[in-house]
């Protein structure tokens, strides 16, 4: 069974890394921008962590108690050279999203016991077109993910204050466009049988495009990140190798494309297994 997205696994409380679209708030709808501005003017524009804090404990209530709740709203922010960037949660439209693909995943009597209140079902199951600004995907960040990113935009954090080791990665919509249609093209190109990597690559692609190029994509590990320890993720080099098997596919050497990617792919292999074990 593929992994279950967001939703769900929220609400067992299990760790995920996130995909996030910081967009500079000129960039959205008249409306969208206007309830934002309403938000940030009330202060409730929130921190990385604050945001981590709403989003584990609407998901922990919103599903399993069969007591819909209203989307509270809320905004992540970040303020860069005097502009300020927003992530909306989204986290309604995330839930419906989650269950539509968990309802391609599980027999409908597994997803009943999962999310037992009818109420709740039928307002997960509206139909939307939306695009969300989190991608959220258990215990692991999928390799194509890394793929958006050159390996010197990861920084490594690890403050004595905080709550524990972070790993993020970060870089400009405009700049994860044009990287992954190389790596769609290298791929499509060079590999047989690469429809499951693309079809993931492309979809990866499509959901970068919808926003403005002048936004923020960032990539945290999160708690997802910590299960390997500080020393793992401090050495991390996921998206180097993976840019070293993508370079070596174009230069005709399988060998090397194959052991990097490997590579890459055994960094993460501990996490991956508490996703298969779940």
């Amino acid at each position: 069974m593929p992994p279950i997205p967001l939703a769900t696994v929220a609400a067992m409380v299990v760790p995920c890394a996130q995909l996030k679209v910081f967009s500079p708030l000129e960039s959205l709808s008249e409306a969208a921008a206007t309830a934002i501005r309403d938000a940030l003017d009330r202060g409730d524009g929130l921190s990385r962590s604050r945001a981590r804090d709403i989003e584990a404990a609407w998901s922990a209530t919103a599903l399993p108690t069969g007591t819909p709740r209203p989307d509270p709203g809320a905004v992540q922010v970040r303020r860069v050279a005097g502009r300020t960037m927003v992530c909306p949660l989204q986290l309604g439209l995330r839930a419906t999203l989650a269950y539509a693909a968990l309802e391609q995943q599980v027999p409908s009597v597994v997803l009943a016991a999962m999310v037992p209140d009818p109420r709740t079902r039928r307002a997960l199951e509206r139909a939307t077109t939306a695009v969300p600004h989190v991608l959220d995907h258990p215990f692991v960040a999928p390799l194509p993910w890394f793929l958006a990113f050159a390996p010197n935009e990861q920084r490594f954090t690890d403050p004595p204050e905080g709550q524990g080791p972070r790993l993020v990665h970060l870089t400009t919509v405009g700049q994860a466009g044009p990287r992954l249609d190389r790596v769609i093209e290298v791929v499509g190109s060079v590999l047989i049988d690469a429809d499951e990597i693309l079809a993931e690559l492309g979809e990866l692609s499509v959901w970068i495009d919808a926003f403005d190029a002048g936004s923020l994509l960032e990539l945290d590990h999160g708690p997802a990140g910590r299960l390997r320890g500080a020393a793992g993720l401090k050495r991390d080099s996921t998206c180097a190798q993976l840019w070293r098997a993508v370079e070596a596919l174009e230069e005709g050497d399988d060998h090397a494309a194959a052991v990097a990617y490997a590579t890459a792919r055994a960094g993460w292999s501990q996490p991956r297994r508490l996703a298969h074990a779940s």
